[in-house]
């Protein structure tokens, strides 16, 4: 493992060792449009989903929920969470990995329907690499889905300034417009393009 990404596991156990107790309390009010990705995952047919950077197991715990016959997995950097997601979530296939190169075409036994990122993206040293990554292990006719901070190119300055140096301290980069706009892709801003969601199919 590069010297980078053992630098950013660090920073994510010592982060998330402290706060995942109180993980899903404190995000529920600035991590939006998570549950408008899950309504749009709810209704649509798939049967495989993998999820990068599960965190806490929150979100597959909701898609179990709603679809229990449904096979998930899920690709975690940080072993803290991923020990938390485990327990979570044992109906899961979790395993520790990075975003830009996790190998998870076949821990589901079958390539994935769809690859998820939920305020994942943004914390990842390259998210052009995850991106192409989901996409080159996605099925063919599969989509990436994508939920996280948007370009915030609507919110007023003071406030964009500092909220950017806010979200600098966790070593969150709001996402580019242009990182999504490509072929295949639908994409949807929230308020001010607080959060951005998007749907990257791959040809069938």
């Amino acid at each position: 493992m590069n010297t980078a990404k053992e630098e950013q596991r660090a920073f994510l156990d010592k982060f998330y060792g402290w706060s995942g107790p109180i993980y899903d309390i404190t995000r529920r009010y600035w991590l939006l449009g998570r549950e408008h990705a899950l309504e749009r995952l709810y209704a649509q047919p798939w049967s495989r989903l993998v999820e990068i950077g599960p965190g806490t197991g929150r979100n597959l715990e909701k898609l179990h929920q709603r679809r229990p016959y449904a096979l998930l997995g899920g690709v975690e950097p940080s072993r803290a969470m991923l020990r938390r997601a485990q327990r979570r979530c044992p109906y899961a296939r979790l395993v520790e990995g990075f975003a830009e190169d996790g190998q998870y075409a076949e821990l589901l036994d079958a390539p994935p329907e769809r690859v998820f990122f939920s305020y994942c993206l943004s914390m990842v040293q390259d998210p052009e690499a995850a991106l192409q990554n989901a996409l080159d292990q996605v099925a063919p006719g599969g989509r990436v889905v994508v939920t996280d901070f948007g370009d915030l190119g609507r919110i007023l300055e003071p406030a964009r300034s500092a909220l950017k140096r806010w979200l600098d301290a966790f070593h969150v980069r709001p996402l580019r417009a242009d990182l999504l706009e490509r072929p295949h892709a639908d994409l949807e801003f929230g308020t001010g393009r607080y959060w951005v969601y998007a749907e990257l199919r791959r040809p069938a």
